[in-house]
């Protein structure tokens, strides 16, 4: 099966991510994230897709921490060689953010300051996968 990196939810993912049987519990966002190599500003300023994401996370681990949100980056960093599977190339960088619930994650980025902020994370990113994890413990 092919996996689709996309920017945006679809409306039926939204509602499924809110009604997950763990949507009360604390989430643990898996972001496997494909940046373009020049990043799209509407002013066409000339820098990396990579440097443009980078613009994005920081303001928004610093929107989280002055909301007072328990949670943050876990995990950031390249995604360098592949040991099993195919796919390499599909991904630039992988990060983990931890939210407290799915409903605190998504008033995050449907607020008016994360408005402010999108446009880098968009002028960065040819795309992602977001998958929702929690903390069961497999390990």
């Amino acid at each position: 099966m092919p996996t689709l990196n996309a920017l945006d939810p679809t409306p039926q993912q939204i509602k499924d991510f809110l009604a997950h049987k763990k949507a009360g519990e604390p989430v643990f966002m898996l972001n496997l994230l494909k940046f373009k190599d020049k990043a799209t500003y509407k002013d066409g300023e000339d820098i990396s897709g990579r440097e443009a994401y980078g613009r994005y996370a920081t303001a928004f681990g610093k929107m989280v921490k002055e909301a007072g949100v328990d949670g943050g980056a876990i995990f950031g960093g390249s995604a360098n060689a592949w040991l099993i599977g195919e796919g390499e190339g599909e991904w630039d960088a992988v990060a983990i953010f931890r939210y407290p619930d799915a409903a605190t994650m998504f008033k995050m980025v449907s607020s008016d300051d994360y408005r402010k902020i999108h446009k880098h994370r968009r002028a960065g990113l040819a795309g992602q996968l977001l998958i929702s994890c929690d903390n069961s413990g497999v390990f």
